[in-house]
């Protein structure tokens, strides 16, 4: 029985997060002879996304790991000495690292077994964005370093082409062993919801990170010239949590018509109660709440972005230029006159992700991957 390490930042709402948190369970579901899963955290979660989340995997026998408290910055300092020690009681045959700092954790850890020449295990990355250490570059060549030859996966063509454009800039040779492995995503089940909706009004949510990647910034300014042009027609649903968390709490108590929820667990399963989902990111790797709001038959507003714009049908009319702002607003225009056929976007959008993005896809992908490297 093969055991894999699923080294992620934290057990928390982020598309890297679910796609290691739906390997550890399907793979093992499917597989429940070939695999044994631990989830391994950088830094203690314990919200209430991630409580129950943690809950969840226990239930299906995936054990989880926290390297450290609560503390980000500590974790790194001390993570990897951490790291090593569950590496040597646990032996790991394959280690699965997803995004940037899990990748400076493995690297380091690595440093550390290469100084008592110890065997490291077997090494598997996904590249889950399309721009890499934008603000560390040098961080992101100590990073990349100690990784030579290993199993390279990008969600995306242009993540992909991401991680090549970082080997190049560091000067550094690019593994032999790149592939894409499209995130796949389970059709959402509809559950109950707490989410305060308002029939009279058409309801759009924002569901994720409240950071600059994710273009909250836009949205914030964009929703105030809505609100500018249109009154009170729409109702916005802002999901998540992150640093323009005060700034988001501010909006909405200059404006009745935006709602601030926490965190929200299985949220895909809730996308159902929305008009629409709004997405201004600047750049993804594959946005998993993209397609599975498609996959709810939501139709998705989105800025034309890197990662985001593959999960879409080409041509996709509710796209628009992050900093366009008129693009954005005829778009909104013609959502309150009416003028878009919903039932035909919603088959188009279905349609496109069941064909692209199949859960069972992935999950066979990534089991072949991990037993052929272990041969």
């Amino acid at each position: 029985m093969l055991k894999v390490f699923e080294l992620v930042r934290s057990i928390h709402l982020g598309g890297a997060e679910i796609v290691a948190f739906n390997l550890a369970e399907s793979c093992k579901g499917c597989y429940p002879d070939k695999f044994e899963f631990i989830v391994v955290e950088l830094h203690k979660t314990n919200d209430a996304y991630s409580l129950d989340k943690k809950k969840f995997l226990k239930a299906k026998n995936i054990r989880i790991v926290s390297l450290w408290g609560k503390s980000k910055t500590a974790s790194l300092l001390f993570g990897p000495f951490i790291l090593a020690y569950y590496l040597l009681k646990e032996k790991p045959d394959i280690v699965h690292s997803h995004t940037d700092l899990p990748d400076l954790m493995l690297s380091n850890t690595r440093r550390i077994f290469s100084l008592f020449h110890l065997r490291f295990p077997k090494v598997v990355r996904t590249i889950h964005n399309t721009v890499l250490w934008p603000t560390h570059n040098i961080l992101g060549k100590h990073t990349e370093r100690m990784f030579v030859n290993d199993r390279v996966i990008g969600v995306s063509g242009n993540a992909l082409e991401a991680y090549q454009n970082l080997r190049g800039k560091c000067n550094l040779k690019e593994s032999h062993y790149q592939s894409i492995i499209y995130n796949g995503c389970a059709v959402p089940q509809p559950e109950n919801h707490a989410f305060k909706i308002d029939n009279k009004k058409i309801n759009i949510a924002f569901c994720g990170r409240f950071e600059n990647q994710k273009g909250i910034d836009v949205l914030i300014e964009r929703i105030r010239l809505i609100n500018s042009k249109f009154g009170d027609t729409f109702l916005f649903h802002l999901i998540g949590s992150g640093s323009y968390q005060n700034d988001i709490q501010k909006l909405s108590r200059e404006y009745s018509n935006v709602l601030v929820y926490d965190t929200v667990p299985n949220v895909a399963n809730k996308l159902y109660a929305f008009d629409f989902l709004i997405m201004p990111s600047r750049f993804e790797g594959l946005v998993l709440i993209s397609i599975e709001a498609s996959f709810a038959k939501v139709p998705v507003i989105a800025a034309r972005a890197p990662g985001l714009s593959e999960t879409l049908p080409v041509d996709w009319p509710l796209n628009f230029p992050l900093e366009d702002e008129e693009a954005l607003l005829h778009i909104i225009e013609k959502i309150k006159s009416g003028e878009y056929d919903l039932d035909a976007l919603k088959n188009q959008a279905y349609s496109y992700v069941s064909e692209k993005f199949s859960h069972r896809t992935m999950v066979d992908s990534y089991s072949k991957l991990y037993l052929e490297i272990n041969e």
